[in-house]
């Protein structure tokens, strides 16, 4: 027997005789998977204060959970060890929640206090009519407001003259101007084929892009835009059309105050809470995978599926994030009961990695054919009766939204399944460069501080729920499932990434590390 194999036997015989002398009948195998779980987490048993702190806590949870005497089972055990493992959070902290759409906080912006407030007002799905407009018009106060911040700290000329941001309604009390060193904030409209509008809250004017020139991102319908150029004749004659300025968080943060944006059971933001920046760095090696377009019908599927969990089984992430959709093809009446026999297959093969069931979580985002409310955002989860088989063999299995949002510790991922690139390429008035789309993807999505900044004719969304795509303040990892090849980019501090689909290409997908906050682009 080797060293450190009698130093664990020692210590396992060490925490039964603790935990008898404390009243408790604990199995040997159950103190071995505690014993295992501290090692996982590097809390060394062999000191004497750490030993005695935790027999203490483990003692005092397991009192809490049954009476003194009564048989002691894993679940009991596990969360005792899940409890000490986390003392010292806040009981609003978690280092891991799943938070759904219809969840996120809804927030207004007041321009006077120039804070965003609590809604009193509750969202409905079945929304009245005149709950549309405000779609764009709360997309332009965000958009408005950060831009003006953006403005006042760096916007000035090397003469000392400031750039002017200016509405609508500016040019339509002029006869004729230049607009040199001003622009005009407001959203690109098609009235007609071929004929383009800016529009803002103050009025319209018709535009004139024959000598436009376009810098950095996707301008398509309904997306924010600043220009300039030359007003006449009631025709703004645009020189220079480009995005808004993106916001880093720590810019953003100030107007929301104290108040948790993000969503979750905390009534403060969790990025900043030092209890769960210790726990990560205490965690370097955690990571978190997703993957996109994971077709349960696939003929190889469940063969790179067992590949993957053979390799993870030693060293399990945090969590696997499945995106839709979860099935190739359209089956007809037989679709909902073909992915049903899907999913309770794919929880016979979870169910036969004991570790992975015990340490990692399971999330599934929905995708846009996948049964649910169709091609509308934001789609609810998967029904019950297509996921109930698999909930019964992997109790930490999360049907969730799409978009949702995650927590790991003080990272905030935001996760969407839609098909954004195609979009916007096919309503873009500029195509950009091939070595050009990550980028632009990347600076669109930021700079409209949106994940679907475009037309409700390219994207539907419910109207009352339109707040739970916006990106403000911006999360630190936006993962787009998009069924194009995969791309990545970073801005203002903001990662987006698509890990391209699964099924499709040679079945990739990323591998996100928390406490660094990198991205891996990894392969089966």
């Amino acid at each position: 027997m080797s060293e450190s194999e009698l130093n664990k036997d020692k210590i396992l015989k060490k925490l039964q005789n603790a935990l008898k002398l404390s009243g408790f009948n604990v199995r040997r195998e159950l103190c071995n998977n505690v014993i295992e779980e501290l090692c996982k987490s590097k809390v060394n048993l062999t000191e004497k204060n750490t030993f005695e702190d935790f027999i203490t806590n483990l003692s005092t949870s397991l009192e809490n959970q049954c009476s003194v005497g009564q048989s002691i089972e894993k679940e009991h055990i596990s969360k005792a060890v899940e409890i000490y493992l986390n003392s010292g959070f806040d009981r609003s902290e978690s280092a891991f929640s799943v938070i759904k759409a219809f969840d996120f906080p809804k927030f207004y912006y007041d321009p006077d206090r120039k804070l965003y407030l609590l809604s009193k007002k509750k969202a409905q799905l079945l929304s009245e009519a005149s709950t549309k407009p405000w779609i764009f018009i709360e997309r332009y106060q965000t958009i408005s407001q950060k831009t003006h911040r953006v403005f006042l700290k760096t916007s000035s000329m090397s003469d000392g003259h400031r750039f002017k941001l200016q509405t609508v309604d500016f040019l339509l009390t002029s006869s004729n101007i230049s607009l040199e060193k001003t622009l005009i904030l407001g959203s690109v409209l098609q009235v007609s084929e071929g004929k383009y509008y800016l529009e803002d809250p103050t009025g319209i004017v018709q535009l004139d892009l024959s000598h436009a020139k376009f810098e950095g991102g996707f301008f398509v319908e309904n997306s924010f835009v600043l220009v300039n150029g030359l007003y006449e004749d009631r025709i703004l004659t645009v020189s220079t059309m480009i995005m808004p300025p993106g916001e880093d968080y720590q810019e953003s943060r100030p107007s929301f105050a104290n108040l948790n944006y993000f969503g979750g059971s905390s009534r403060i933001p969790l990025k900043d809470s030092n209890n769960l920046k210790e726990y990560a760095a205490k965690r370097p090696d955690n990571i978190l995978l997703f993957f996109s377009d994971v077709w349960l019908d696939h003929p190889l599927i469940f063969d790179k599926l067992e590949i993957l969990f053979d390799g993870f089984q030693r060293d399990p992430p945090v969590a696997f994030v499945f995106l839709g959709n979860f099935i190739s093809e359209l089956h007809g009446s037989e679709r909902i009961d073909n992915l049903k026999k899907c999913f309770k297959q794919l929880g016979d093969l979870i169910s036969r990695y004991p570790t992975l069931l015990d340490n990692s979580q399971f999330v599934f985002v929905p995708g846009l054919t996948d049964p649910s409310t169709p091609y509308i955002v934001p789609r609810l989860p998967l029904p019950s009766y297509v996921t109930e088989d698999l909930m019964k063999t992997v109790p930490k299995a999360v049907f969730t939204t799409n978009p949702c949002r995650i927590q790991y510790c003080h990272r905030e991922i935001t996760v969407f399944r839609a098909d954004l690139l195609h979009k916007m390429l096919q309503g873009t008035l500029s195509k950009p460069k091939r070595e050009n789309v990550s980028d632009y993807i990347t600076r669109t999505v930021i700079s409209q501080a949106h994940l679907t900044p475009m037309s409700l004719n390219s994207q539907p969304v419910h109207w009352d729920f339109d707040y739970t795509l916006r990106l403000h303040p911006l999360p630190d990892l936006v993962v787009i499932g998009d069924k194009s090849e995969s791309y990545r980019g970073t801005h203002k501090g903001c990662t987006v990434v698509n890990p391209g689909p699964f099924c499709e290409n040679g079945f990739e997908f990323i591998s996100y590390v928390p406490y660094t906050n990198e991205v891996e682009s990894c392969a089966l």
